[in-house]
């Protein structure tokens, strides 16, 4: 994937199926890695790691 204006994180990624997953911290499953997911799990890395927001506060894609 394309290199971000972000730290480096390690991702856990596995391949099935010939298609790559990426571990998701907070859904706790492994998802199908798009280059929207890409971006999610760094963002969401950067606030739990660099900016220590707690996970709990954290939801994604939450209906309103």
């Amino acid at each position: 994937m394309q290199r971000l204006n972000l730290p480096i994180y390690n991702f856990k990624l596995k391949s099935s199926e010939n298609k790559t997953l990426i571990f998701d911290k907070l859904r706790k499953k492994y998802v199908v890695l798009t280059p929207e997911e890409w971006v999610r799990q760094h963002y969401v890395c950067f606030l739990i790691e660099e900016k220590k927001y707690p996970i709990s506060l954290i939801a994604l894609e939450k209906q309103l």
